[in-house]
């Protein structure tokens, strides 16, 4: 009985694997198809890809303010 339950979680654990591998590199495939430019002899971040750079440095930017601001401005309260 041992033998079959060991080689039902050794079936299990293969076909997760496959599939966690499968869907890895296609995320991998997809992001480097998105994000990097590979024109020419250069490697370099594609213009979505900077875009998307540059939107989350704004975000982080004013998310970092809004903290700070609310952290200084609380310093006197009470809570």
């Amino acid at each position: 009985m041992t033998n079959i339950l060991q080689e039902i979680i050794a079936l299990l654990t293969a076909g997760i694997t496959g599939i966690a591998s499968g869907i890895g590199s296609g995320l991998s495939n997809l992001v480097q198809q998105i994000f990097i430019d590979t024109t020419g002899d250069s490697t370099k971040l594609s213009i979505f890809g900077g875009v998307v750079v540059v939107f989350a440095g704004v975000s982080l930017a004013i998310g970092l303010s809004r903290w700070v601001v609310n952290w200084v401005t609380s310093l006197g309260a009470s809570n």
